[in-house]
């Protein structure tokens, strides 16, 4: 974990540098913008180190590092009135930091200073910035720069997306950046300086530890140094503990092979020293983690967690960032690794707080920094032999999904997420079928529900029959309310026939979704929802699709998108009254082909037993030309449906019954 230091909070990198420059320029500073730090090479190749995943301090070697010294050497040349901190620092001092390996700068620089601010903003300004290929961040990908923290805001290579974040560690670097390297970086094997792509993401070198020093002298009166190794136990007849205290997790020396993982699901118990996947996670690929559950670090009451917050014995509420060593306070135990790295990177709490206290569920987006399967651990600091429970931890290859099929138990507080990505810009159908019990009597699907005392399904029913404006349980989509159109509808919005739903969803950004019933207190339901999520795309070619006139309609089997022009052909005649015969667009009653005719039995609207496309009249052309086809009958219509979905066809008839005969109709996108 970076310094010891918390996490939490988001806003982008773009957005926090934009207001740092904007408040610079107002000040009238025009020193920090006229500098400029020069980088290693003229000119750069477009092939560039992929974002980097984050490396721990593992070893004690606190030598400065030369790629380290070299960017603070042209950060202090730059801008002349910053100063340097420091790059390493004793193996006895504090907790786990790049410090102690020479791969972390201080760069001196006061956040209460407009010209420090500014130059800041400078800097964090040239990191961020695309090149002219069009790689982000490109300045901090050829360094191999893993994180920065800097007036209580942390941003990391690891977590680029989620931009700068909110840091509450114990100091506050107002005083300071600092900058974290990886071991590529720190040594110069990046291309930054080579030209060539480094392996950022490669497993850290072999380093002997060197025997820690004291980190200043000693002297009378003088704070001592906190121990990095817990305290002997007490005495006084305190009982020794039957397995050892956890060190903090770290990378496995090497990673097994496996199949490339998909989606699988791991259970990590409380007392377990880790659990590794089947599947084998690949470098560079995306991942969703999705962590729910508690377990117990100890045997007192209170001592719960779950993947990132906590409650202890003596205070109840939960909290990230906890230490269970007095003597340790700026710690962070408890919290769930994977691969020997702290998942620190803002997850997104299920509840939306900073710890999600109902069905305690994260989910991380976690870039793999090698291939192999991968080790999840929690780091219990304490013997873990009194400890119980356990986590389910879901990891999702972060990857398209354009038939995705999953099965969202009502029961799930949490919800159940899609098992892969829906891309940004693309349309997709989401279908939803069936009905569960939602407890208390209620029965319910997507969109209806009914009850034993009210046996009628209909909408926008409340869970809560004393709070009737809450709508509740209907299906909700990323715990946002929205409104599914029933496949087949009874006239009240509702399918109480095989209980089907549709929902078009266009994404502006790639993501995977989630979806659960909205039941405020799911503990007794019962019963899944089946839901299908299929990529659109708009078809070619012609679907033929034969239209039944006794029947109520036919609907095309493909999925048309709206806003898309349809060339529709109806051909045939049928049968509309006895004596009566019709097309698409004109009648006979005495053998003569006329449109529009009126007074004709069961007639709905003003052209009676006209074709209608999507439940609307159509104006419908004669192939031949004319206003009828008496011969062919033959007609065609060009429409652009206004919803995703497919189209539906009938006859403007209320008695279907004497209808004899069928029309054929083809359906045939166009330019």
């Amino acid at each position: 974990m970076p310094e010891s230091h918390t996490r939490s909070g988001s806003r982008t990198f773009a957005a926090v540098v934009t207001a740092v420059l904007v408040l610079a320029l107002c000040a009238g500073i025009a020193g920090p913008a006229q500098a400029r730090i020069v980088p290693a090479r003229a000119t750069y190749a477009g092939a560039i180190e992929p974002f980097a995943a984050y490396q721990g301090q593992r070893s004690c070697s606190p030598t400065p590092k030369p790629g380290v010294v070299d960017l603070s050497r042209r950060l202090l040349k730059a801008f002349p009135s910053t100063r340097s901190l420091g790059i390493v620092r004793a193996c006895s001092v504090g907790g786990q930091s790049e410090h102690k390996e020479g791969r972390a700068f201080d760069w001196g620089v006061s956040a209460k200073s407009p010209t420090g601010r500014a130059q800041v903003a400078k800097f964090v300004a040239w990191l961020a910035k695309a090149d002219k290929y069009g790689n982000r961040y490109a300045m901090a990908r050829r360094l191999g720069i893993q994180y920065v923290i800097w007036n209580r805001k942390i941003w990391g290579s690891y977590a680029a997306t989620a931009g700068w974040r909110k840091y509450s560690g114990a100091n506050p670097h107002t005083d300071h950046v600092h900058i974290s390297f990886t071991w590529a970086g720190a040594r110069k094997q990046t291309s930054f300086w080579t030209g060539k792509v480094g392996k950022v993401n490669a497993a850290p070198p072999s380093i002997p530890t060197v025997p820690t020093v004291p980190a200043v002298p000693s002297t009378p009166g003088a704070p001592k140094p906190r121990p990095t190794v817990p305290p002997p136990p007490p005495t006084g007849g305190a009982k020794p503990t039957t397995l050892p205290p956890r060190n903090q997790p770290a990378p496995a020396a090497a990673l097994l092979p496996g199949p490339p993982l998909t989606d699988e699901t791991v259970t990590l118990g409380g007392a377990a020293a880790g659990v590794v996947t089947t599947g084998a996670l690949v470098a560079g690929q995306q991942y969703l983690i999705e962590a729910s559950g508690t377990w117990q670090y100890g045997n007192k009451p209170g001592m719960v967690s779950d993947a990132e917050c906590s409650t202890a014995t003596t205070d109840a509420t939960w909290r990230r960032d906890r230490s269970v060593h007095s003597w340790d306070p700026t710690n962070d135990h408890l919290d769930l690794y994977v691969d020997g790295q702290d998942l620190f990177s803002e997850p997104d709490t299920d509840s939306g707080g900073r710890c999600d206290t109902a069905t305690h569920t994260y989910r991380y987006l976690y870039t793999a920094g090698r291939t192999g399967r991968v080790p999840f651990e929690s780091w219990d600091p304490t013997p873990a032999n009194d400890n119980s429970g356990a986590l389910s931890i879901r990891i999702l290859s972060w990857s398209p999904g354009d038939d995705m099929t999953m099965v969202v138990p009502a029961s799930a507080g949490a919800g159940v997420t899609s098992p892969g990505t829906l891309t940004a810009g693309s349309t997709y159908v989401v279908t939803v079928s069936g009905a569960v019990d939602a407890g208390a009597g209620v029965t319910a699907d997507a969109e209806c529900s009914v009850t034993t005392g009210d046996p009628v399904w209909r909408r926008d029913r409340a869970a809560d029959p004393a709070n009737p404006a809450a709508h509740r349980l209907n299906v909700l989509v990323d715990k946002q309310d929205k409104v599914f159109d029933a496949v087949t509808d009874d006239g009240t919005g509702c399918n109480t026939t095989d209980h089907t739903y549709r929902l078009v969803l266009k994404p502006t950004s790639t993501k995977t979704i989630n979806l659960r019933v909205d039941d405020p207190a799911p503990a007794d339901d019962g019963g899944a929802l089946t839901v299908r999520i299929v990529r659109v795309v708009q078809p070619s070619g012609v679907e033929t699709v034969s239209l039944d006139t006794a029947k109520p309609g036919a609907v095309s089997a493909r999925t048309y998108l709206a806003g898309g022009r349809l060339k529709v052909t109806a051909t045939g005649t049928y049968t509309y009254a006895p004596g009566i015969s019709a097309d698409a667009e004109c009648t006979a009653t005495t053998g003569s082909w006329a449109p529009k005719r009126s007074g004709l039995p069961g007639a709905t609207g003003t052209d009676p037993a006209d074709v209608l496309v999507n439940g609307l009249l159509q104006t419908w052309a004669p192939v031949t030309g004319g206003s009828c086809d008496a011969v062919g009958h033959s007609y065609t219509v060009f429409v652009i449906p206004v919803k995703t979905g497919p189209l539906s066809f009938a006859v403007a008839d209320l008695n279907l019954a004497d209808n004899v005969g069928t029309v054929t109709l083809s359906v045939e996108p166009v330019a």
